[in-house]
């Protein structure tokens, strides 16, 4: 018997569907839990981000006490933790872990102070990938953050692009500036001049960075290399100004200090300023001084002794600065901690008021922190034996002098730092 060619063969095509059904709901399986999959993946990795840089503002914060490790009570880790938790991630519960490293335990800040590393895992239920089983898909998320003060590694830093001269010395006075160079933003012809007082005055630096040049006369000297360097913007640019409604107000009227007794000073807001006159002590409390309007003066003959304060210049009028010129001793150290963290002296960096402060050779000053004021002259004159006048001074223009010496001693502590947070893994 012949057969024919085109023989049905019934059956053969449902078989075939079916077969591809099965690898087709499959593939849709897979794709459907993984699209679920990389969103949830993505999600956390957003969370591991947001609490490792949430840790990060910690350290910054912390960074003198704990130097980038995460102080007693472990606040970073805990912030990190809580971040985590808001956003869904609740470290032991209902398979999820978040682990927080300070130093990271892996990559290539391992161990390195100021980092965090953060690492999320958690799981997802399946759905219609149960087809191929029913064990919950684990999935996770790493971030590794920074958080630290960078320290503005200049002992002076003068902001004046085209003064000639924007710093400006002269008299007898040696000044010396240890542990870090001198930038002078500008550029003119004269930028840094010094004028000797007969006996000759003396600047010394470790490095001069300028694109300026400098001059002498009457026997003055600058001592130290010279280096040619781009002007460089103020450092302190962003850094907010004391919000004065968040303070107690300390006075309604202008406070006048003067007789021969021992005056204690809280923080806090001064309307009209502070003046300290007469023979008495003045005693200062650790906290933040605004001055709103009047300045702060001293111009008596006793003592003025604060550890840990900032005072803030609000000036609304060009008498209203800053004007030290007593004859006793003045000790004045900046907060440890904070967003004024190494800063002494803070005038609205708007503002053109000049700052003066001048050693009288009859009394010692020891000054550390930095005197900040960004649109103004700031004047500096020393009169006794190797006084302490400051660690750092940012200001539009600056003029030393005086007939003694004086030194400006940078140091990293008594600094203020840039705010360096961000993600580097």
């Amino acid at each position: 018997m012949k057969l024919r060619n085109n023989a049905r063969r019934e059956g053969t095509v449902v078989v075939v569907v079916a077969i591809s059904l099965i690898a087709v709901m499959g593939i849709v399986a897979l794709s459907i839990d993984g699209g679920f999959l990389m969103d949830k993946r993505r999600q956390a990795q957003c969370v591991a981000d947001a609490a490792a840089l949430a840790a990060a503002d910690d350290l910054y914060y912390n960074w003198w006490t704990g130097n980038g490790l995460d102080i007693s009570g472990g606040p970073a880790k805990t912030a990190a933790k809580a971040v985590a938790a808001a956003n869904g991630y609740v470290d032991g519960q209902n398979g999820c872990t978040v682990t927080v490293n300070i130093p990271p335990l892996s990559g290539p800040f391992t161990g390195v102070a100021g980092h965090t590393e953060v690492i999320i895992s958690a799981t997802q239920t399946r759905y219609f990938s149960k087809l191929f089983g029913s064990a919950d898909i684990t999935y996770g998320a790493r971030a590794v953050s920074r958080g630290k003060r960078s320290s503005i590694k200049n002992g002076i830093i003068v902001l004046d692009p085209s003064g000639s001269p924007s710093l400006n010395g002269g008299g007898n006075s040696t000044v010396s500036v240890t542990g870090a160079p001198v930038i002078v933003n500008s550029t003119a012809v004269g930028a840094i001049f010094e004028n000797g007082g007969g006996s000759g005055g003396i600047l010394m630096a470790t490095e001069w960075d300028t694109k300026g040049t400098a001059t002498t006369t009457g026997g003055g000297q600058i001592i130290g290399p010279f280096v040619s360097t781009d002007p460089i913007p103020d450092p302190l640019a962003n850094l907010p100004v004391p919000d004065p409604t968040t303070m107690t107000e300390q006075s309604k009227n202008k406070t006048q200090i003067s007789g021969n007794n021992t005056t204690h000073l809280s923080p806090g807001v001064y309307v009209g300023g502070i003046s300290i006159t007469g023979q008495g002590s003045v005693m200062m409390d650790p906290g933040i001084y605004y001055m709103k309007g009047g300045g702060f003066s001293y111009g008596g003959q006793g003592n003025v002794v604060g550890n840990g304060v900032m005072i803030y210049n609000a000036p609304t009028s060009n008498s209203d600065s800053i004007n030290l010129t007593g004859n006793g001793n003045v000790t004045l150290t900046p907060p440890t901690s904070g967003p004024y963290q190494g800063i002494t002296f803070f005038q609205d960096r708007t503002s053109t008021t000049p700052v003066n402060i001048a050693g009288s050779g009859s009394g010692a000053l020891v000054m550390t922190g930095t005197f900040y004021a960004a649109s103004a002259n700031l004047k500096v004159t020393g009169n006794g034996v190797n006084d302490v006048i400051g660690s750092q001074y940012i200001s539009y223009d600056l003029t030393l002098g005086g007939n003694g010496s004086f030194g400006v001693n940078w140091t990293a502590n008594n600094t203020p730092g840039t705010r360096d947070i961000l993600l580097v893994e």
